[in-house]
């Protein structure tokens, strides 16, 4: 507004609630065009960390399940044949006595993807009660957007943010490695 414009801010990217790491808006809707553009021909790239219950037998892979709304759990969503497309890859990054350390990187962005994807093949992330996650001590699901690539709507410059690990997922992190047997 300092040019005495009034802009609204667009969204483009956004996390769950109880997520952490970066989102991405658009000031204008050139850039908006642009960047949902983008997002559609998955050239903006999303990188999560998350704590697991249990290992995954498999070291990495993909979880290509697509997901619809649980009409048993309002506001929840599952894994369902009539639901729309969602691929997930993953890599586990550190095992513990009972969960896991995994990288993730989103190929589509449906709600509540990673922790319906996760629970679908047996491993929910710590924390997340609505989908079978054991209580952990940070008070919410163990699931941080690690990094967010994109082009610059205008130089086409790539961009990579990347996000720190919040404090109570560093220390739950401590925490599991420190008991290891």
């Amino acid at each position: 507004m300092a040019n005495g414009q009034a802009n609204r801010i667009r969204h483009i990217h956004r996390l769950d609630a109880d997520t952490t790491g970066p989102v991405l808006y658009a000031k204008n809707s050139f850039a908006q065009r642009r960047l949902d553009e983008d997002m559609r021909s998955k050239a903006v790239e999303r990188f999560y960390l998350a704590l697991v219950q249990g290992i995954p037998r498999k070291p990495q892979g993909t979880i290509d399940a697509p997901i619809g709304r649980d009409r048993h759990r309002s506001g929840l969503r599952r894994v369902s044949p009539t639901g729309e497309k969602a691929v997930t890859h993953y890599e586990v990054m550190e095992s513990f006595d009972d969960a896991a350390l995994v990288k993730l990187k989103l190929e589509t962005g449906r709600t509540h993807q990673i922790r319906v994807h996760l629970t679908s093949i047996g491993h929910p992330l710590l924390g997340d009660k609505p989908y079978g996650g054991r209580p952990v001590a940070m008070n919410r699901q163990a699931l941080h957007g690690s990094e967010l690539v994109f082009r610059h709507p205008f130089t086409r410059d790539i961009i990579r943010l990347n996000a720190p690990l919040p404090s109570e997922f560093s220390l739950l992190l401590e925490d599991l490695r420190h008991s290891r047997s």
